[in-house]
């Protein structure tokens, strides 16, 4: 689960618990590792072995100037205006997005995740522009149940700023934060540091196929979180318990 899946020992404990397989805390699974490697073989000298598997935290952050600031061409409401019912997530269907570059000039991901359940949907997109974004989410969000797409709050990159055509298609609200202020979409800025573990910064994401993005956008919504008491999004989101472990 760790080398395949991305779980931390947490997770495992937690999810284990869940299915009422074994007890066994994650300071044990943490333990184990640090002193057998999980019984796996080391490849070499120096080799951290399943350590280097586990989850860093902590990410950079765009710092102001980092890129140009352009007003949105499309009503602009912000997030300063945005309903408490939405900011307390007491109810799905509002959706931060954002996206992950890859080498300047090509491919990109786009990337969408839901505020209450962190349910993460994920797009290839031929360029960083606003058609190729339009398209990508117009094609993630044909995954999602309507009534379940019910606002939108982008990152202020100028491949976002063409979102009416978005807006009128989905019958989204859109809440725009303010400039260079990522905090205001926390939840998609963590997931983005998840999916960066799939898919590392620096490196081109034009050999990256769709299998290997929808594999990723698997992994995370089957992946148990916390905040959902271990449940997983998809069985959050679809009504649907799964046996993972």
């Amino acid at each position: 689960m760790i080398r395949e899946h991305h779980w931390s020992p947490q997770q495992i404990s937690q999810r284990l618990k869940l299915e009422n397989k074994v007890t066994v805390s994650y300071n044990t699974i943490y333990r184990h590792i640090e002193n057998h490697n999980l019984n796996l073989p080391f490849s070499s000298h120096g080799d951290t072995g399943i350590r280097r598997n586990l989850r860093h935290k902590g990410r950079k952050r765009h710092h102001p100037g980092d890129r140009k600031h352009r007003e949105p061409k499309v009503d602009y409401i912000p997030i300063q205006e945005r309903p408490n019912f939405v900011n307390n997530r007491t109810r799905i269907g509002d959706w931060e997005i954002d996206t992950i570059l890859g080498n300047v000039g090509e491919s990109v991901l786009v990337t969408a995740v839901e505020r209450l359940i962190r349910y993460t949907l994920i797009q290839k997109a031929k360029r960083k522009n606003g058609q190729s974004v339009n398209e990508a989410l117009t094609t993630m969000f044909d995954q999602i149940p309507k009534e379940f797409v019910l606002s939108l709050t982008p990152d202020h990159g100028t491949e976002f700023l063409n979102l009416a055509e978005i807006r009128e298609k989905l019958g989204v609200t859109i809440y725009w934060p303010d400039p260079y202020a990522p905090q205001q979409r926390g939840t998609n800025e963590n997931t983005n540091g998840l999916i960066r573990e799939y898919f590392p910064k620096n490196k081109s994401l034009e050999p990256r196929t769709d299998e290997e993005v929808k594999s990723c956008q698997w992994q995370l919504n089957h992946r148990p979180r916390k905040v959902l008491d271990y449940c997983t999004p998809e069985e959050v989101l679809f009504d649907k318990v799964l046996h993972l472990v």
